[in-house]
């Protein structure tokens, strides 16, 4: 059976495919066969990623609303645009859960040639890593070689400015995105050293990430509303764990809302990170 992906590539369906992603939202193994049988059943010849989205969705949806939203994350990622900014907060709050120092800086910083913009600094274990984050719109959105070489010229005028004694001193790069890397972007990623992750099935991917330490934003959550959204985002509040810590009392007050519409925010953002 082909699958059109949202490019207008095809691709064979792939059940096991499925059942892998499944398992990233930990998904019980009686749950995941019950959903790959169905699904399977409903797909069709020529469906798109899209359509096999929402029936994988809405088969989730009966099961378990908590693996639902999580399934959800890719779309949650989405909403964090369009201009990025709430993607950049989104990326410093993963960060700070694995225990980095992260910060999305609000003042620029002097290159030996000129100065730059740094959308997250993050610091651990006595290494500062600048993090350019690559929001995408679309999911067939790509971070060419073009974007990748402009981040590492952008690093190596940090490194010199740092050398100069004009900036901090930063001693990696990263590249942070919800979409994908060109084959030419990863190639010369690699080749300098560019820490680079992104939506893909490899073990430092964002989803990975994400779904290890249940990480997943607040916009995983169906009925999440945009002036909340940005009213979550001035308070540095992105993720489901960081809001489920709170009181409905303390999150009416941060984005003014009733107590009754901050305690259902409350109790779905604790469905998605406990099962």
């Amino acid at each position: 059976m082909d699958v059109v992906k949202s490019g207008g590539f095809i691709v064979k369906f792939d059940p096991e495919k499925l059942r892998a992603t499944l398992r990233h939202i930990h998904a019980k193994p009686e749950t995941i066969d019950h959903i790959v049988q169905k699904v399977s059943k409903q797909a069709f010849d020529g469906v798109t990623t899209r359509e096999l989205f929402s029936m994988v969705r809405r088969e989730l949806i009966r099961e378990n609303h908590c693996l639902a939203h999580r399934y959800n994350l890719r779309n949650g990622l989405l909403k964090l645009g369009p201009a990025g900014f709430k993607f950049e907060k989104y990326v410093a709050s993963i960060l700070t859960a694995y225990q980095y120092k992260a910060e999305v800086p609000e003042k620029e910083f002097n290159g030996l040639c000129v100065r730059h913009e740094i959308d997250v600094i993050a610091e651990k274990d006595d290494r500062v890593a600048v993090i350019e984050a690559k929001f995408r719109n679309r999911f067939d959105d790509v971070v060419t070689l073009k974007d990748t070489m402009a981040t590492w010229s952008r690093f190596v005028d940090l490194v010199d400015g740092g050398k100069a004694g004009i900036c901090p001193k930063f001693d990696e790069i990263w590249i942070v995105t919800n979409g994908k890397f060109s084959d030419r972007a990863h190639q010369f990623g690699m080749c300098k050293g560019v820490h680079l992750i992104g939506w893909s099935s490899e073990e430092n991917s964002l989803a990975r990430m994400v779904d290890h330490a249940a990480l997943y934003p607040i916009t995983v959550l169906d009925d999440v509303r945009q002036w909340e959204l940005d009213r979550f985002a001035e308070k540095n509040l992105m993720l489901c764990r960081e809001v489920a810590d709170k009181t409905p009392a303390a999150i009416a007050k941060l984005i003014d809302v009733s107590e009754e519409r901050a305690e259902k925010i409350i109790k779905d953002a604790a469905e998605v990170i406990t099962l």
